[in-house]
């Protein structure tokens, strides 16, 4: 599932550089990142919940259509190692999405304080430009610039991180804004 995504974007992405409009709709969809993370936090809690059940009975379809002979034992051995092989690959998801989160935040701390200032109202908490010139004392013109100049920046501190190159999730479009 999330690995298919990441190959998709590893496709789509490679000849592409990390750019202003990419830097844009991830700091748009940082909430949905955090989203993410518990949700697969949850999914795992599902999965160890599911581990450690006992066993209800065998599903003796199987043994009809395969002519095989298998313990309860072997049976439940068997779904734990695919249960445990899927709370891997989530931990792992949930590492990648952390690490790529934290270095969007290591970004915005290198800003100045006005800089952070404006791209925290403007994408985090989604404040119209009046609202932020007003919070700021700034004319929209000049908030703008500094925006810009502040995502610049971001972009030359992402750009060693090459994993950015294809770690956007591919969030549904009526989820950005």
């Amino acid at each position: 599932m999330y690995a298919q995504a990441l190959e998709q974007n590893i496709q789509s992405k490679n000849e592409k550089s990390l750019n202003m409009k990419s830097v844009e709709n991830i700091l748009k969809n940082l909430k949905q990142y955090e989203a993410k993370i518990k949700e697969i936090e949850l999914q795992i809690a599902d999965l160890k919940d599911m581990k450690y059940l006992s066993l209800k009975g065998i599903d003796y379809e199987n043994f009809i259509k395969t002519n095989s002979f298998f313990s309860k034992t072997e049976i439940q051995a068997v779904k734990d190692f695919e249960i445990q092989h899927k709370i891997d690959l989530l931990e792992f998801e949930k590492r990648h999405v952390e690490r790529f989160l934290q270095r969007i935040y290591n970004a915005i701390e290198s800003l100045t304080d006005i800089e952070k200032q404006i791209i925290q109202m403007k994408y985090i908490e989604k404040k119209i430009w009046r609202y932020i010139t007003f919070q700021i004392n700034i004319e929209e013109r000049q908030c703008r610039a500094i925006k810009n100049k502040a995502i610049t920046k971001m972009i030359r501190i992402l750009k060693n991180s090459m994993i950015l190159q294809f770690t956007e999730v591919n969030i549904p479009k009526n989820c950005r804004n």
